[in-house]
């Protein structure tokens, strides 16, 4: 299978400072899910922004990076310049979004600090777009081009278009509102193109993980892609058009195509691997599982086109089910392949922590729904926090010489 250790050195070590980076910054929307979870009534909205983003770039953007990194990077051979754009991209990277994130904080908080969220912002969406393409210029170097690298790279063009348009929003912070968005939707220019992405990149991962490494690129594959790509890109032309109503419609549709050709090709794949696989697996399997749940909730909210419309509980879930159940899943796949030299660390960890952090979404679903209370979501951070601990430790040891050199990802 796919996801085995890069060949290049110089890059593996880089990978581990992404991974390492992207692990620490989640730490900071752990703690304000704990502290949303204990929030009697309605959360400030600085409060909420930080666990979002926090989540969002610190932890998914950055992991997407060196996931699509690693893929076109592969075992093939690059050259020393290439090795050192990945290295400064990695802490450049890291150092960026670590420096983004509080910023929604000061801004939204009631903090009179809010010009530093579009000259961070703006840092940020540079660093996206440099990783975009550099990816997108390895394409005409693989060896094999394949299903998992067009993936990966029609997901960071697609982040890096969304987060441009949530750098223009966060410029509007400071002076004031200047982009032709109706009143009450603007965000959504930004927030369904970054939700798009999402299916990209967690799509191609578990196609790294469920199908043989190498395998050329298909027509249904491409297809896949497509769709997720151009209907995340029809979002801010709708917006910035006031043609939502038109083209929501056609939105939705290539949603749903993508998803059919995702569940035909390579979804039943990573079912079939069930919950008690080895290494990576059953990451890959709850993932599939709860990116079909975020792909229902996402066509349920398009159809009903009217977000006011949508019961109280809906945000929570819709949220929680993409960025922990789907994406949070998937990257501690990638995170348990790149670590998987140092299995032996905290060996009780990734199985304790994958099973109460998806117990404890579904608990807190199913809670928010029947109650409108978040206590579960204490159960899903403490599974949380056990995985990504367990990841940062076999991460840091993965750093030896003794336990660097020579190994592989298992398949």
């Amino acid at each position: 299978m796919g996801l085995e250790r890069v060949a290049d050195e110089s890059v593996w070590r880089s990978l581990r400072i992404i991974f390492i980076g992207s692990a620490l910054l989640f730490l900071v929307n752990i703690y304000f899910g704990f502290s949303n979870a204990l929030t009697d009534g309605a959360i400030a909205r600085g409060q909420i922004l930080i666990h979002l983003h926090a989540g969002s770039i610190g932890w998914i953007t950055l992991s997407a990076i060196g996931f699509a990194i690693w893929v076109v990077t592969g075992s093939r051979a690059v050259s020393a310049s290439y090795a050192r754009r990945v290295r400064v991209l990695a802490i450049a990277a890291v150092l960026v979004f670590a420096a983004y994130i509080p910023n929604f904080w000061l801004a939204f908080g009631g903090s009179s600090v809010t010009a530093l969220l579009p000259i961070f912002g703006s840092l940020s969406v540079l660093t996206i777009w440099t990783a975009a393409i550099l990816v997108a210029a390895q394409l005409r170097r693989q060896p094999t081009l394949t299903n998992v690298h067009l993936l990966a790279a029609g997901a960071l063009l697609v982040a890096a278009i969304g987060a441009t348009v949530g750098a223009l929003l966060g410029l509007e912070r400071v002076i004031g509102l200047f982009l032709p968005l109706p009143q009450g939707e603007r965000v959504g220019a930004h927030a369904g193109m970054m939700d798009t992405y999402l299916f990209l990149i967690a799509a191609a991962i578990v196609e790294a993980i469920v199908r043989p490494a190498g395998q050329r690129w298909s027509w249904p594959g491409v297809a896949q892609a497509a769709c997720w790509t151009v209907g995340a890109s029809i979002v801010p032309v709708a917006f910035f058009l006031g043609a939502v109503e038109q083209l929501l419609p056609v939105f939705g549709l290539l949603l749903l195509l993508g998803l059919a050709m995702f569940l035909v090709r390579v979804a039943w794949r990573a079912i079939i691997l069930g919950p008690m696989a080895d290494g990576k697996k059953p990451w890959a399997f709850f993932g599939t599982l709860w990116l079909v749940v975020f792909m229902g909730l996402f066509l349920m909210a398009v159809a009903s086109g009217d977000f006011a419309s949508l019961p109280a509980w809906f945000g929570a879930a819709f949220v929680h089910a993409g960025f922990v159940g789907m994406m949070t899943n998937l990257i501690l796949a990638v995170h348990s392949a790149r670590a998987a030299a140092s299995a032996n660390v905290v060996a009780w960890g990734e199985a304790a922590g994958m099973w109460t952090l998806n117990l404890g979404l579904v608990a807190f679903i199913g809670l928010k729904i029947a109650a409108d209370v978040r206590i579960g979501a204490l159960v899903m951070g403490v599974g949380v926090l056990i995985s990504v601990g367990t990841m940062v430790a076999r991460l840091w040891s993965s750093g030896t010489t003794s336990v660097e050199h020579g190994a592989m990802a298992p398949s």
